[in-house]
């Protein structure tokens, strides 16, 4: 399996250094999305109960997947393309273990969350584009292979799969008592109704 990563790795990665737009444009689509969907998140928090379940459970899901990813990169150390000296790196990274992506697990996680959500299925399928081009980026930028983008789309799927089938009408309540003793303490914090 190895070889066919390296080789489907030369085929995304630069194969020269690219012009200074689409560096540009490489290097934000590898990192800016995150912050795009944490934008979403808070935006939709601020809306009704229904939105913040949602989000929590979106947070669950999210946090859940990049502990497993975590565990992962304990027990089998993979290493990055420029680690192994393969094609070219147009990102500064550490050298850590780079199965699965984080930055695609968070994104995929937080897009097949709200997908499934018929309120924001809409934002869920957009955010899922996004990750995508995420996800190219960061092959592209010589810091993934594209096995570990592909895992990272499947453990996120996976895990959203499972929480919806077992968890969502479980934590319901939970996400009810949670909301209301977030709104108390911003009510005593900042003093609104």
């Amino acid at each position: 399996m190895e070889p066919l990563n390296q080789s489907l790795f030369l085929l995304i990665n630069a194969s020269h250094q690219p012009n200074v737009a689409l560096l540009g444009l490489t290097k934000f689509l590898a990192q800016v999305p995150v912050f795009f969907a944490l934008l979403c998140l808070v935006l939709m928090w601020l809306k009704d109960n229904l939105s913040k379940s949602v989000v929590l459970n979106a947070i669950y899901v999210t946090s859940f997947a990049l502990l497993v990813n975590f565990v992962i990169s304990l027990m089998w150390q993979h290493n990055r393309p420029f680690v192994d000296h393969i094609g070219l790196t147009f990102i500064r990274h550490t050298p850590d273990s780079s199965f699965p992506s984080d930055h695609v697990t968070f994104l995929a996680c937080i897009a097949f969350c709200l997908s499934l959500d018929k309120h924001y299925h809409s934002l869920g399928i957009c955010l899922l584009g996004l990750s995508l081009a995420t996800a190219w980026a960061r092959v592209f930028s010589g810091v993934h292979y594209p096995f570990d983008v592909l895992g990272a789309y499947a453990l996120s799927a996976l895990w959203c799969g499972l929480f919806e089938y077992y968890c969502a009408r479980r934590v319901k309540p939970f996400n009810h008592i949670v909301i209301q003793k977030l709104r108390a303490i911003s009510q005593r914090i900042f003093h609104f109704h």
